[in-house]
């Protein structure tokens, strides 16, 4: 089955975390937010998802960067953790489980400083067994693959794969350079490829493995 296809926005009507990295300007992130089922801040990112035309329904985390204005308004949908061994995206993604609201989409953690994007990227792949996940960022579309499978895309579409398991052996169907048997021990090794059809196949055992679409 092909799976998020971006052009198709499949991945609407889901449940939208807003994370406080940069506030996405691309249309797809934006009607991702705009179309949610529901949409969970992590903290002060409600702040900056009510210039965007919504109203958190949920606001997780610390609080240590959400405006009293905020705090004050939304007092009744704050869940307030105060665990610090734990980003306010993993306690979105606590609150999801908790609720059974199993189909995500991530917007505005990536931006900002480096470290923050890259830990959050990490969750996915953390998370990807227990959430159906996906990352808009403003240049395209993570996905986590816990089996092999299909994504839909375009000849031409960007396509980067990240391993975080050197044992786990790919191999790619569709893809201008293809993968076989191929066990990815740093980040950059299977990154820049190019789709060549409507869909490209990825199979592995193992993973899970993290797949950036460029936007078409």
């Amino acid at each position: 089955m092909l799976r998020y296809d971006i052009n198709m926005k499949e991945f609407t009507k889901k449940t939208v975390i807003l994370a406080n990295g940069t506030v996405p300007l691309h249309t797809i992130p934006l009607d991702a937010i705009r179309t949610a089922t529901r949409v969970i801040c992590c903290d002060g990112a409600a702040d900056k998802l009510i210039p965007l035309g919504r109203e958190p329904d949920w606001i997780v985390g610390d609080l240590d960067s959400l405006s009293d204005a905020a705090r004050k308004l939304y007092a009744a949908r704050i869940v307030e953790d105060l665990d610090q061994e734990r980003n306010d995206l993993t306690k979105a993604f606590k609150l999801c489980l908790k609720n059974r609201w199993r189909e995500i989409v991530v917007v505005g953690a990536t931006g900002g400083r480096e470290d923050h994007t890259l830990g959050n990227l990490s969750l996915l792949v953390d998370f990807a067994r227990q959430l159906d996940l996906i990352l808009l960022s403003d240049t395209g579309l993570f996905t986590p693959l816990r089996e092999s499978a299909a994504l839909a895309t375009v000849p031409g579409q960007p396509i980067s794969i990240f391993s975080f398991d050197p044992k786990c052996a790919i191999t790619s169907t569709g893809l201008k350079y293809p993968l076989s048997n191929a066990r990815l021990n740093r980040w950059w090794q299977a990154t820049l490829n190019e789709a060549l059809a409507s869909s490209f196949q990825l199979d592995f055992d193992g993973g899970p493995l993290l797949v950036f679409q460029g936007y078409s």
